[in-house]
């Protein structure tokens, strides 16, 4: 805890600077890089904040009370030859003489239905989840994580990507593909674009393929970009201020291949470390 609070103490000057890239997909500048990408890498506290994190989104759920229990039931005892499982006395029903209410007999109670009175919602401390936010930051500036996820990018492409704001006005999705085709994203566009159907029932129960995950675009103001990558399958954007491990971290692997956008970028540290008071 105190190695990541003293990033917010430390005045050390850091020569380090990333290239800002223009709307034409040439460098216009470079800025110098935030504390928060010089964190100590930590994926277990990564994994830990985002299993938490997910389960804040759960839906508390269970079974009818009454369910099963629709019927009078009653066992006929020994001396009949037939198991002495409870019985359906109603007449007329079809169903008469069968065994009812019981776990074991079609139609009876659930052996171990769900309660809602079980504890889904996992609770996380607010400088633990800063902290692995910060490291999740961290990871998006390391080659080796994010080719480790499955992103394709150029060989001499810099991390962390740092965008010229003029990004977040684009609200054309096809102006949005030229810019990503320019920096050197399009064979990771293609690759967001492949389908796996799904193996299993889940096919029949809304979720038949299976998507890739593909850049976060990070932005500090939404002038439009949000309508542009509407359309582009496995790219997202999301507001510095509503930045989160489950957009940096999916499947609780850091590493996602992030852009930012020069003013996102600048208000890192004041937003990340900022938690950390």
């Amino acid at each position: 805890m105190n190695v990541y609070i003293n990033l917010l103490k430390s005045s050390e000057n850091i020569e380090k600077k990333a290239p800002v890239i223009g709307i034409d997909g040439s460098q216009i500048s470079e800025v110098v890089l935030p504390k928060v990408f010089y964190a100590p890498l930590r994926e277990d506290v990564v994994r830990r904040a985002y299993i938490h994190l997910q389960t804040h989104k759960l839906q508390p759920k269970g079974s009818f009370k009454g369910s099963g229990h629709k019927y009078s039931v009653e066992s006929w005892g020994a001396g009949y030859g037939m198991a002495r499982i409870s019985r359906i006395k109603a007449s007329g029903t079809g169903k008469t003489q069968s065994g009812g209410m019981v776990p074991s007999a079609v139609g009876g109670r659930p052996t171990h239905p769900p309660t809602v009175e079980k504890k889904i919602y996992k609770e996380l401390n607010k400088k633990e989840k800063n902290i692995a936010l910060i490291v999740a930051v961290a990871y998006t500036s390391l080659k080796d994580a994010v080719l480790k996820r499955g992103h394709r990018i150029p060989e001499n492409m810099v991390l962390p990507i740092v965008v010229d704001n003029k990004i977040e006005g684009i609200a054309k999705t096809r102006e949005l593909k030229e810019f990503l085709d320019k920096i050197g994203l399009r064979e990771e566009l293609e690759r967001c674009r492949e389908k796996k159907i799904r193996a299993g029932k889940g096919k029949r129960r809304g979720r038949r393929y299976k998507k890739k995950i593909g850049p976060l675009i990070v932005i500090y103001e939404d002038r439009g970009v949000t309508d542009a990558v509407k359309n582009i399958p496995g790219v997202e954007v999301v507001k510095l201020k509503d930045l989160s491990v489950l957009h940096l971290a999916p499947g609780a692997k850091p590493g996602r291949l992030t852009l930012y956008t020069l003013n996102a970028f600048e208000k890192l540290d004041e937003v990340l470390l900022g938690g950390l008071r």
